[in-house]
């Protein structure tokens, strides 16, 4: 399976030149899935950037003012199952719709204080040794 999925740090997608350059690039690179990474705004706000780009699919973790947030965005041609909602990362099965084929996926925005990173260790740790998939 070439499944394209691409993780992006856009550093606030409230700016006036993210969606044609986040447009741009998604025609460019053709990705089945992206994650954006620090979007810098959440609610409605969020939703009319998603639509705006065409993403059918997304879910996300929403930002806390103008600190964090992540988005999983996505095309029909792919299942995607949010199997762990976390403050600082999603965890996620997808299936390619065509020939059934699932890879697991996990999308981190780790805390900038290393308190917060200490608790997310583990977490993953153990995300990683219960995968027997790729």
């Amino acid at each position: 399976m070439n499944l394209k999925i691409l993780s992006w740090n856009v550093q606030g997608c409230g700016h006036w030149h993210f969606l044609p350059t986040a447009r741009q690039f998604l025609r460019d690179s053709r990705p089945y899935m992206v994650v954006f990474v620090e979007p810098q705004i959440s609610g409605r706000n969020a939703n009319a950037v998603i639509d705006s780009l065409g993403f059918p699919n997304s879910h996300r973790v929403e930002a806390k003012g103008f600190s964090g947030g992540i988005w999983v965005a996505w095309y029909d041609s792919i299942d995607v199952e949010i199997l762990i909602n976390h403050f600082q990362f999603i965890h996620c099965r997808v299936t390619h719709r065509n020939n059934g084929k699932v890879v697991y996926a996990t999308a981190v925005y780790a805390s900038p204080s290393s308190t917060g990173r200490k608790h997310l260790w583990p977490l993953l740790r153990n995300i990683a040794a219960s995968s027997r998939s790729p």
